[in-house]
């Protein structure tokens, strides 16, 4: 290319043209959150203008004679327009991330500009036409053609563009991975632009071969390696990456050998098979062939393969049925996305999804199984109830705010627990009041008036009243609700996108502590209390490695005060997490009295459904007296040594059978852990509830499902006659799972090699 001329020593068409789009396009972001700070988002934005408006003012320079390396510093210094009016939005809107969003400015809107120069380089010709509907056409197959081929034909949720840069995941991932993959695909963006040159330039009769074979075969070279660049991602990369695959009969699994036992293995694709039939039973409808499914063991592992780190998806819109989800999550989202999937079949024709995203979220939601916790009704009811502050702080959850949550922008710029569990409740009514086939019916469109004979806002109002109706509510499902209710948006967010360094360091602790590495764990522990002391989840690691070395007296003198600080000198509240670990540590070191008080205020705080959560602290308590037992406990042995050095105190105290139970279970001797829970002495009613759930699960696990569905009755019962519904609704579904088991057994099935 030739040298680019002083572009302040005149001004022309580029230059003009470009700086009103950028200033018309800064002022229409300037009040809309998220979008008015440099970031990703503004920056692809910026991006797109900047090639329109950058080629589209060079097709008229060029027309008129002018020179493509003055009218490419015209554009290029024209970018300073967006650059500074998006850094003076910080005085409103602060930018923790300015300078990775500066980055992304550089990255994203200077190779479009100098793509939308060098096509029009390409397509005008002094004295000739100016080609805008070809330079328009051009724009839009840059624009469109790469989304649709990423997004429409790979298991991927990122995709890189030539025009607007690109976008690194799903929206409600808040924290961003940039991959290796953005920065080559921007340079084939240069190279793209060098071929356009070449050819405005072959036009005008000044023939730059090499130039242009050089950048075609680079180009060609990156294209074709695309998948090994991390610019696509295929079917046969997650494969190979994920390494293991098992075949059931309605299911491919994919998965990471090393972090599931085949017992483990052996559950899941049972959960598969059971959740399938519950779907196919009350839809009556089948995806028309195998469900792929993709198990990841950790969010940095799916967040290199697909671009999305936290947000489970299961993509309606590919060829074949499929879910992403993270291992650690599978419980609480399979079912939802498994949901996604099976909506395919009545979904609008190709997309197989609804226009409306509060329809596609709300049916997941509606199909997930009982999970103990407070029901989407009463969650609405109990915000749509609360007063002052609470209310404000939860958003309003009324029938008068449902319709603006059917639209992607109502429904992704209000706060996702919200949004998610007021459709989920709308929708469970419908369905309940109205039958399965209507809202089959209605999914797609969203044509209420003509599937219901009703305006979305009659039923919504009728949802309302079945809402209003519920019985008076546990005080524990307020607290539930102000804590994900409360939860502000990426879009409400000061900083959206932003990762704080001592957050970041105590990520890279927990990878440590999960690979054994103790030592890389507490250096990056301490470095994040020393940025932030007072950050409390690197206070709870600390004081546990502490204890794991059977130092109670340092965690003690280090952390022990900080449990009794006052509220206002901290701003904060003392997590259970920290109050659990002081109460150890008083155990382990002998003051059995103030751990056991400690351990009571910690279950007194724990919500009436955490069932599982109050009996293991409960037991904790009735364990105080024996020092020990707790440091056994709080050891770093392997779960099967733990339970071998617990055989000691069985006989001198008959209680620790229920915490060897759990370290056997952990270690899959299933049999031994039923064992040391028939032998386990009577202590309490909620422990001998408890007790039932965990006899139940182990005895499935040993492959005693007789047995466990008669525990699993006699749980229930128990469980009834404690008012306890939520946990009476969970322990059925799992007995009819286990029912499902028993009369269909499962063929697995181990290709020699995964499908493509």
């Amino acid at each position: 290319m030739p040298r680019i001329a002083n572009p302040f020593a005149a001004r022309g068409p580029v230059a003009a043209i470009s700086a009103v789009c950028y200033a018309a396009l800064c002022l229409a972001l300037w009040p809309v959150p998220l979008l008015n700070r440099l970031q990703v988002e503004s920056a692809a934005l910026l991006a797109t203008a900047g090639f329109f408006a950058a080629g589209l003012g060079a097709l008229r320079s060029f027309a008129a004679g002018g020179g493509f390396g003055r009218e490419l510093g015209r554009a290029l210094a024209a970018t300073l327009v967006p650059l500074a009016l998006m850094t003076a939005a910080m005085l409103w809107a602060p930018n923790c991330t300015y300078g990775q969003g500066l980055a992304f400015f550089v990255l994203f809107v200077l190779p479009s500009v100098v793509l939308g120069v060098s096509l029009a380089w390409a397509l005008a010709l002094p004295h000739g036409r100016r080609r805008t509907g070809a330079f328009l056409a051009a724009g839009a197959a840059l624009l469109v053609a790469p989304v649709v081929f990423d997004i429409g034909f790979h298991p991927q949720f990122y995709s890189y563009n030539h025009v607007f840069g690109g976008f690194l995941g799903p929206i409600y991932d808040e924290e961003l991975l940039i991959r290796s993959g953005l920065v080559v695909y921007r340079a084939m963006t240069m190279l793209v632009a060098l071929l356009a040159y070449t050819l405005g330039e072959a036009r005008r009769g000044r023939r730059k071969t090499g130039l242009a074979l050089g950048a075609a075969l680079l180009l060609a070279a990156g294209y074709a390696l695309a998948p090994r660049l991390g610019i696509v991602t295929t079917y046969g990369r997650l494969a190979s990456e994920l390494g293991g695959m098992i075949v059931t009969p309605h299911f491919e699994i994919y998965y990471d050998p090393a972090s599931l036992t085949d017992g483990e293995l052996q559950v899941l694709a049972e959960d598969h098979e059971y959740r399938y039939h519950v779907l196919a039973t009350r839809l009556g409808v089948e995806p028309p062939e195998r469900i792929r499914s993709y198990l990841y063991p950790d969010a940095d592992t799916r967040a290199r393969l697909t671009g999305a780190r936290f947000t489970n998806v299961a993509p309606v819109w590919l060829g074949r049925p499929q879910a992403h989800v993270l291992l650690d999550a599978y419980t609480d989202v399979f079912p939802h996305e498994l949901a996604h999937v099976f909506s395919r079949s009545f979904g609008m024709p190709v997309i197989h999804a609804s226009w409306s995203v509060g329809l596609v979220e709300g049916f997941a939601e509606a199909m997930e199984p009982p999970s103990g916790r407070p029901s989407m009704d009463e969650q609405v009811y109990a915000a749509a109830s609360a007063g002052g502050a609470d209310q404000e702080a939860m958003l309003a959850v009324r029938a008068r705010s449902l319709a603006d949550r059917l639209s992607p922008f109502g429904f992704w710029t209000g706060r996702g627990a919200v949004s998610y569990t007021m459709m989920g409740s709308f929708v469970q009514y419908l369905i309940a009041a109205y039958g399965v086939d209507r809202f089959k019916a209605v999914y797609a469109r969203g044509d209420f008036e003509r599937v219901y004979g009703k305006s979305v806002d009659a039923l919504a109002g009728e949802w309302e009243r079945h809402v209003a109706r519920l019985p008076a509510l546990d005080i524990g499902v307020r607290g539930y609700v102000v804590q994900r209710f409360g939860r502000p948006s990426l879009f409400e967010r000061e900083c959206p996108h932003y990762v704080p360094p001592h957050i970041r360091r105590y990520r890279e602790a927990l990878e440590a502590l999960a690979a054994g590495d103790t030592v890389s764990a507490e250096g990056a522990i301490e470095a994040a209390l020393a940025i932030d002391p007072r950050f409390e989840a690197a206070q709870v690691a600390r004081a546990g490695l502490l204890l794991s070395h059977g130092d109670a007296a340092a965690a003690l003198e280090r952390f022990g005060a900080y449990t009794v600080i006052p509220r206002e000198a901290r701003g904060d509240t003392v997590s259970v997490g920290m109050q659990f670990v002081m109460a150890d540590a008083l155990a382990m070191g002998g003051e059995a009295e103030p751990a056991r008080a400690l351990y009571a205020a910690i279950e007194r705080s724990l919500p009436p459904y955490q069932h599982n959560e109050r009996a293991l602290v409960q037991l904790r308590g009735v364990l105080a007296g024996h020092p020990g037992l707790v440091r056994i406990a709080r050891s770093a042995l392997e779960p099967e040594a733990k339970a071998e050095r617990l055989d000691a105190w069985r006989e001198t105290t008959p209680a620790v059978a229920y915490l060897q139970s759990q370290y056997l279970a952990a270690a899959e001797r299933f049999d031994d852990a039923i064992a040391a829970l028939d032998a386990a002495p009577a202590l309490s009613p909620a422990l001998d509830r408890q007790r039932l759930v965990w006899l139940a699960l182990f005895q499935y696990r040993a492959g005693r499902v007789v047995d466990a569905l008669a525990t699993l009755d006699r749980a229930i019962a128990a469980f009834d006659a404690a008012g306890a519904l939520g946990e009476v609704l969970r322990l059925t579904d799992f007995k009819r799972r286990l029912t499902y088991i028993q009369t269909h057994p499962l063929p697995i099935e181990t290709p020699p090699t995964a499908p493509s």
